[in-house]
């Protein structure tokens, strides 16, 4: 009969390996390890000393493929100095453009840095990072802006006109017609001046009335006008010489 204390070892031996596969570290301390890491800029422990770095991250932290997991540390830390810094979970996109597998009991988190998106894969049970990928979205390139010309003087402006070009004669604007057809009698129009309808003369306005005959007077010559020559005498006639005399003016 197996005693009670053998139950308890043979048990222990059982729960052993239930308890060796449980990772020391969850999640949530695996981000903050993370953040804090490289917001001090002192933990270069965090990355495993087998740190995976792809050719394109090394190229952009101006690492050589002998370059150590201290140097990929501290060419991180070069990129996150002094700027601020988040770490989540990783988006599928974001795995997919490093190639990144998701692995059990090695999450893969974030670390957005401004405009910067870097992936690290973290191992749980031993408590540090053991891939970096580089998961940031290339700017897109605009065309150049190119400035307005500044505004030109009339002068130049209607100089830098074309020339315009010369009417074309009614007569190239008209579309030919239709092709004859064989053995028809082609008519051939000459083009005339146009004709214009001259207008009508005014009808004369209703004849006046024959003009009055003038007639014409033989003007007598004038006598110097008469002085008084003598006394004043009433008579029943009276000639103009009297009348000056007794001081009138005859017309």
């Amino acid at each position: 009969m197996i005693s009670t204390r053998t139950l308890l070892i043979l048990a222990a031996l059982a729960a052993s390996p239930a308890f060796a596969q449980q990772p020391k570290t969850t999640e949530q301390q695996a981000r903050s390890y993370i953040l804090s890491a490289f917001m001090t800029g002192a933990a270069p422990a965090v990355l495993g000393d087998d740190v995976k770095v792809p050719p394109t991250m090394r190229e952009r932290l101006a690492l050589t493929p002998e370059s150590d997991s201290r140097a990929v540390y501290f060419a991180l830390v070069r990129v996150t100095a002094g700027k601020s810094l988040t770490v989540r979970p990783a988006k599928i996109d974001e795995l997919e453009r490093t190639e990144t597998n998701v692995e059990t009991g090695k999450p893969v988190f974030a670390l957005d840095v401004s405009d910067s998106t870097f992936v690290l894969k973290y191992d749980l049970g031993r408590d540090l990072v053991t891939d970096v990928g580089d998961a940031t979205r290339p700017v897109a390139v605009t065309s150049p802006v190119t400035a307005p010309e500044p505004p030109q003087p009339i002068a130049e402006a209607e100089a830098a006109k074309p020339a315009a070009e010369p009417a074309v004669p009614a007569a190239a604007a008209i579309p030919a017609g239709p092709e004859p057809l064989p053995g028809a009698r082609v008519q051939v129009i000459e083009p005339r001046e146009p004709q214009f309808n001259k207008p009508a003369a005014p009808r004369p306005a209703a004849a006046a009335a024959p003009a009055m005959p003038v007639q014409m007077t033989r003007e007598e010559p004038r006598l110097p006008p008469l002085k008084p020559n003598g006394a004043c005498v009433i008579k029943a006639v009276m000639s103009d010489q009297d009348l000056v005399n007794c001081g009138a003016r005859p017309r």
